[in-house]
């Protein structure tokens, strides 16, 4: 049984990043050294240029609102899934997500590992503080240099600003509250809006006059051009027969993943 991050659990997910603060920041610190050697400053688009050159990135819009996306692994072949029907600000947030399990994960060896970020699990939380690192500035000196009077309009403008989603600009005000500041007026109101995410945040952003496309999804169809690729290693190569295999596997994939997309995804579906 999963257990998800909610008010209740708030100071737990505090207590967890204190404990691995240390080794996420070096896994932040390795990152900009051995994967962004072009020096593309947006961190939002960053993770997708790693994950696209170096893993082939499947993006899918699969109908499952909880569903972020799925790492696939067979042999030495990992192969990276995104929901494209999530909004962008979740994508950006699960591509981070996932490359922390793709790069520094010694555990994800074999299988399909969904993706569902805000768990608690520890390498869960790992995964989601390492793309909250990747992805947010300082958040609380931010939020108080906004003169709107409402949280949530406060909030809108953080995720415009950091590409990322509500709970984990949240998060990070409600770290810096209890951890930084002892700010007791906004842990309180981080509390009470923590488990009132807003319905509509196209409207939100709307009325703000910020980017919606943001908080819409980009509904791309992309399988990361790893067919081509399997193709050509099987024409290099000796083990012809494991790159036939790897290509049956893929089209599988494709098979479930349009399945999924005319009849509704099942996070649970296996690819053999």
């Amino acid at each position: 049984m999963y257990k998800y991050i909610t008010s209740d659990n708030l100071n737990e997910v505090i207590e967890a990043n204190k404990k691995i603060k240390n080794e996420i920041d070096n896994f932040k610190s390795n990152f900009f050294i051995n994967y962004n050697k072009t020096g593309i400053v947006g961190p939002d688009r960053l993770a997708f240029e790693v994950l696209k050159k170096n893993y082939n990135l499947i993006q899918l819009p699969i109908d499952d609102k909880y569903w972020g996306g799925a790492i696939f692994i067979r042999g030495n072949l990992k192969i990276p899934v995104i929901n494209s029907e999530q909004p962008r600000v979740y994508q950006f947030f699960v591509a981070w997500h996932e490359l922390f399990h793709l790069l520094y994960d010694t555990s994800i060896v074999k299988g399909q590992h969904n993706i569902q970020a805000e768990e608690m699990e520890l390498n869960e939380r790992k995964a989601d503080y390492f793309a909250a690192k990747m992805l947010l500035g300082d958040v609380y000196r931010y939020y108080y240099s906004l003169d709107e009077d409402e949280f949530v309009n406060k909030i809108a403008r953080c995720m415009d600003v950091f590409k990322a989603p509500y709970k984990a600009i949240l998060i990070q005000l409600y770290d810096d509250a209890v951890e930084v500041f002892n700010d007791m007026g906004l842990k309180k109101l981080v509390i009470e809006n923590f488990d009132k995410k807003p319905k509509d945040l196209i409207t939100l952003f709307e009325k703000l006059e910020l980017d919606t496309d943001l908080v819409k999804p980009s509904n791309i169809i992309s399988f990361g051009g790893l067919d081509k690729k399997i193709k050509l290693l099987s024409e290099k190569e000796l083990d012809v027969n494991y790159h036939k295999d790897n290509l049956h596997f893929l089209n599988k994939l494709k098979d479930l993943m349009k399945g999924e997309i005319s009849n509704g995804s099942d996070s649970s579906s296996k690819v053999d």
